[in-house]
């Protein structure tokens, strides 16, 4: 069953209350809980995008359900929906797999609200239903006559407040919390969902792209275990040519084997061995290529493994103080994160 954003409105009863800074400020603090956000505007007027004359409204005019401006970083899209609740359905399309969409107005929504009230505002309160918290710096006449008591008050400037109160309301199962730690925006936890949970990234949303990983390990062994790995000498057969059929085979499982991985229709693998001058102990390296949605790290890392592991099964029972080590990924390309390569 696909997993639904919240849908949470930022509202006051005037403009310039600050609504637009409320919301720049809270979304670095929800996305280093590990939260996927959308942010759109409710009710604005128009804009540039799809002023008369301009390219995407002429598209829109010829009759496009949809059109919009695709740059390599950022996209805006507009549409032709007859009806609000048309225009609010195809909105909440384009935001599937997020967590939460925050939407900057629209008092009349049926979402839940969190209101923001100006000192002393002529308007006073919204009157808006399923308003969950209020953002005021002091206490603003007609309040009292519309919120119940224990409803939330914060400050405009205590942005981390706010957003612990968001992700505790709509993410935190009974108030515990669960937010993940993460190392930035972009390096969020996203095997587990925002209530702590483990989970398959949702990858149905990208774009098929070439991806390619390459890592390497190594296995360290007795000098008279090496050479005879060298000669084919070993009782139980071809180490080398049986660890690069099982360096395959487990690129192939590693969506069994991992919890979180993908099962994937990799495209390609290569498998080398090297054998360092001087060195007991033979280098193994895989590299993996995919037409797909998802990168292939985990495969390239469960090859060199389980060829590691292979060596070892077939060697142990003349050497058995050999020792697995270094398995890492060297290089990947493609994908969001780009290209990555190791630096010694």
């Amino acid at each position: 069953m696909e997993r639904k954003a919240v849908v949470l409105n930022i509202i006051a009863s005037s403009s310039d209350s600050g609504k637009t800074t409320l919301l720049e400020n809270l979304v670095p603090v929800l996305i280093s809980k590990g939260l996927r956000i959308a942010v759109l505007k409710g009710n604005s007027q128009r804009i540039d995008l799809d002023k008369p004359g301009k390219d995407t409204w002429r598209y829109l005019e010829a009759g496009a359900e949809m059109a919009g401006i695709i740059t390599p970083e950022k996209y805006m899209i507009t549409g032709t929906a007859s009806d609000e609740q048309e225009i609010k359905e195809n909105a909440t399309r384009l935001c599937r797999g997020l967590d939460l969409v925050l939407i900057e107005g629209d008092k009349k929504s049926n979402h839940p609200k969190i209101e923001i009230m100006q000192d002393n505002s002529p308007s006073g309160p919204t009157g808006a239903a399923n308003v969950i918290a209020l953002v005021s710096n002091e206490e603003v006449r007609g309040a009292e006559d519309i919120f119940s008591a224990d409803i939330p008050v914060f400050k405009p400037d205590h942005t981390t407040e706010i957003a612990d109160f968001i992700f505790k309301h709509f993410f935190t199962p009974n108030g515990e919390n669960t937010t993940k730690t993460t190392v930035g925006a972009a390096e969020s936890l996203t095997h587990f969902d925002p209530k702590g949970q483990p989970r398959m990234v949702d990858v149905s949303s990208k774009e098929t792209s070439f991806r390619e990983a390459y890592a390497r390990g190594e296995i360290i062994m007795n000098a008279a275990t090496l050479e005879r790995i060298k000669e084919g000498t070993v009782a139980k057969g071809d180490v080398k040519s049986v660890a690069q059929v099982a360096a395959v085979m487990a690129v192939k499982e590693t969506g069994r084997l991992i919890p979180m991985a993908h099962p994937l229709g990799v495209s390609a693998v290569e498998v080398d061995f090297n054998y360092p001058e001087g060195e007991n102990k033979v280098e193994i390296g895989v590299k993996v290529k995919l037409s797909g949605q998802t990168g292939v790290e985990m495969e390239a890392l469960t090859g060199v493994s389980v060829a590691a592991l292979t060596i070892y099964d077939m060697c142990k029972a003349i050497d058995k103080g050999m020792v697995i080590q270094n398995i890492r990924l060297e290089e990947k390309k493609g994908g969001r994160s780009g290209h990555y390569r190791r630096e010694e």
